[in-house]
C-alpha cells in the first residue's frame, strides 16, 4: 500500500532511480504521504531523526562519506528553518542534500492557517536552487511537470559541484490515503557528467608563467577523501626546487616533502622576520584554508599571484591577491603543468624544510615538558587513534590543535571537518552520519564540551553504531575564547564568551545508552582509551577532563617558546 498521491510515488521512484539510497525523516503530519512513499521504496533506507536540526547534519554526514544525494524530509512550519545549519555547511562544504518540505497548500499561506510559514526559496542565500510542486497534480501533463521538476533538482544537486536543493511540495488533505499500486515506470532525465579542463593554449600560456617563478608555494585545504592519485604528481612537484606544498591536517594528502604543523611554521617565519619564505605564486585547491595564521602572513605581502583551482566557480580571494581562477580538475591540472615545465633551480624547498625541521624540534621539545593540557591530548589522540579511522574534528579548538600536529600517513586518517561555514553546531550528528554511511569504519568524533551540549539530541537516533566514538574534551567552557586575542582581557569573558559551565557527560551517555569512560590525566588516558575504542556493543563517549586556564596558557606559552627557540637557531 503506498500513499494515493501519485506525484509523491514518482517523486520516491525518480530520487530511487537516480541514485539516492538514504532519507533522513523527521515526524509530521503533513508530510505524511512523503513519508510513506519513501519507506515503500524499495533501496531507499529511511532513517528517522527527530530533531531536524540534527537530521540536516545526520544527512550532511551521509552525504559528506557516500558522495551520493541524501533526502531530507520534514513538515510545514519551523522544521524547515531547522535545516538551515546543515544546508548553510552543506553549500559551502559542496555536499549534495535534497529537501523535500511539505507544505500547505499556497492559499492558506500567510492567513493565520496552522503550522504555516512562506516556505518558497526559505534557504535562498545558501542553496543552489530552489523548486515548488505544484498543488493540483490532476493530469499527465501535470505529473509530467513535476516529475521534470524532481530529475532537474537531482541533477542540480550534483552538477557542476555537490550541493544543496530545495524542493517545496505544497500538499492538500487528506493526507494518510492509501491505494494498492505499484508505480508507473517514470521517466528518468540524466546529466552527462562534465569534465573541466583548460584548453592547450591556455596550459601553454600558464606554464611559461610557472617557469618564471623561483618561489612557488602550493597550499592544500580540506579534501573529502585521500586521493593517491593526487597525491602522486603533488609528490613528483615536491621534489622540484622551487616550489613547497602545504597541507592542511583536514586536507588528507601525504607526500615525502610535505610542510604540515601550519601554525607552526608561520609562527616561526613571523618571529624571523625572513622574506626568503614568502611565494611568488600561490596556488591553492581543496576546500577553505583553516590557518588564519597562514591567511594573514600572505595577505600582508605585496605583489602576490594567486591561482586558485576549483571545477567550479568560486572567486575565493582569501589572500586578497587572486589573480587566476582556473576551471580544472587539480589531478589533471598538475599531470598537464608537470609534462610542460622544465625544473628551475632555487633555494626554496630547501629553506622551507630547513624550518619545518627546527619547528617541529622545538615543538617535540615543548610538548615533552608539559603536563595535562588540552595541547597534550591531542597530541596523545593523533598519536594513538586506529589506523584507517574516520575521524571528525569539531570547530575551535580542536580542529585547531589538529593543524599543529604531524599526522603520520601511516595511519591513513580520513579526517573531516565542517568548515564551510565552521559554526559549533552539528559535529556530533554529522559523526552519527558518517559512521552509518562508512558502518564498517570506526567512526571518531572529537569535540569539545560546548558543542557537544550543543549537538546532544544527536544521540537521540535509533541508529548509533558501535562504531561511533564521540571524544569529548571538557575543559569547563569554551576555551577558544581563553586563546584568541581579545576576549581573555574582558570581565564578560565567562559569562558571556567562555560560558563556563560544571556539566560532565555520564548521565548523557546513561541516558542514551552510550558506554561511558572518563580521564583527568595522561595515565588514566592511556588505560581508559584502550578500553574506549575496543567497546564493540554500542557508541561510547570518552570524556577527557582538563583545566581550561592551564590549557590557554600553555598554548599561548608554545607560541611564545617557539618564536624564542627559532631565533636561537
Amino acid at each position: 500500500m503506498n500513499t494515493d498521491k501519485e506525484h509523491i510515488q514518482h517523486l520516491a521512484a525518480i530520487c530511487k532511480a537516480k541514485g539516492v539510497s538514504h532519507a533522513i525523516i523527521s515526524p509530521g503530519s503533513r508530510c505524511a504521504p512523503l513519508i510513506i512513499a519513501f519507506n515503500q521504496m524499495d533501496g531507499i533506507e529511511c532513517i528517522s531523526v527527530i530533531d531536524e536540526r540534527s537530521a540536516g547534519f545526520v544527512a550532511l554526514g551521509i552525504a559528506q562519506q557516500s558522495k551520493q544525494v541524501v533526502a531530507l524530509i520534514c513538515t510545514s512550519g519551523s522544521a524547515t528553518l531547522n535545516y538551515a545549519p546543515a544546508l548553510a555547511e552543506a553549500f559551502y562544504q559542496k555536499v549534495p542534500l535534497l529537501v523535500l518540505s511539505a507544505d500547505r497548500p499556497n492559499e492558506w499561506i500567510d492567513q493565520g492557517e496552522n503550522q504555516s510559514i512562506n516556505q518558497f526559496e526559505i534557504y535562498k542565500n545558501y542553496i543552489k536552487k530552489s523548486y515548488q510542486l505544484p498543488v493540483h497534480v490532476e493530469t499527465e501533463k501535470d505529473l509530467w511537470y513535476c516529475n521534470r521538476i524532481v530529475a532537474e533538482a537531482l541533477n542540480t544537486c550534483l552538477y557542476p559541484d555537490f550541493g544543496p536543493v530545495h524542493i517545496n511540495i505544497p500538499l492538500r488533505e487528506p493526507l494518510y490515503n492509501l491505494e494498492d499500486t505499484i508505480v508507473k515506470h517514470t521517466k528518468i532525465i540524466d546529466f552527462a557528467k562534465p569534465v573541466y579542463a583548460l584548453d592547450t593554449a591556455e596550459m601553454k600560456n600558464l606554464a611559461e608563467e610557472w617557469a618564471g617563478f623561483d618561489k612557488i608555494l602550493i597550499v592544500v585545504g580540506g579534501l573529502k577523501e585521500r586521493d593517491t592519485d593526487l597525491e602522486r604528481i603533488l609528490q613528483k612537484f615536491s621534489e622540484q626546487s622551487n616550489v613547497v606544498i602545504l597541507k592542511e591536517s583536514i586536507s588528507n594528502v601525504y607526500g615525502e616533502n610535505f610542510i604540515d604543523q601550519v601554525d607552526a611554521n608561520i609562527e616561526a617565519i613571523q618571529a624571523l622576520k625572513s622574506h626568503k619564505y614568502v611565494p611568488q605564486l600561490v596556488l591553492t585547491l581543496g576546500a577553505a584554508v583553516v590557518s588564519k595564521k597562514l591567511k594573514f602572513w600572505l595577505r600582508e605581502q605585496k605583489d602576490l599571484n594567486h591561482w586558485h583551482i576549483t571545477s567550479s566557480f568560486e572567486h575565493w580571494d582569501i589572500f586578497q591577491g587572486l589573480s587566476k581562477v582556473l576551471q580544472h580538475d587539480a589531478q589533471s591540472f598538475f599531470e598537464r603543468m608537470y609534462d610542460s615545465i622544465a625544473e628551475r633551480e632555487s633555494t626554496y624547498l630547501k629553506d622551507w624544510k630547513m624550518l619545518s625541521v627546527s619547528a617541529e624540534r622545538i615543538h617535540s621539545d615543548y610538548l615533552d615538558k608539559q603536563i595535562f593540557t588540552d595541547f597534550k591530548v591531542f597530541e596523545f589522540l593523533f598519536k594513538n587513534l586506529p589506523q584507517g579511522s574516520n575521524v571528525h574534528l569539531g570547530n575551535s579548538t580542536p580542529v585547531r590543535y589538529a593543524n599543529l600536529l604531524n599526522i603520520e600517513e601511516k595511519k591513513n586518517l580520513s579526517i573531516n571537518s565542517n568548515r564551510g561555514v565552521s559554526g559549533i553546531d552539528g559535529v556530533m550528528s554529522t559523526a552519527v552520519g558518517a559512521s552509518i554511511a562508512k558502518p564498517n569504519h570506526l567512526c571518531f568524533c572529537i569535540t569539545g564540551d560546548v558543542a557537544a551540549l550543543y549537538d546532544s539530541n544527536a544521540l537521540m537516533s535509533a541508529h548509533l553504531s558501535p562504531q561511533l566514538k564521540l571524544i569529548i574534551i571538557n575543559n569547563q567552557g569554551g576555551n577558544i575564547f581563553k586563546i584568541i586575542p581579545g576576549p581573555h582581557k574582558l570581565t564578560e569573558l565567562e559569562q558571556f564568551f567562555e560560558t563556563k559551565h560544571a556539566y560532565n557527560f555520564e548521565h548523557l551517555a546513561n541516558m542514551h545508552s552510550c558506554a561511558y569512560f572518563t580521564a583527568s590525566n595522561l595515565e588514566e588516558l592511556r588505560i581508559k582509551f584502550t578500553n574506549f575504542i575496543q567497546e564493540a556493543n554500542e557508541s561510547a563517549i570518552l570524556e577527557i577532563r582538563t583545566n581550561g586556564d592551564t590549557s590557554a596558557q600553555s598554548l599561548r606559552a608554545y607560541f611564545e617558546y617557539l618564536k624564542q627557540e627559532i631565533n636561537l637557531n
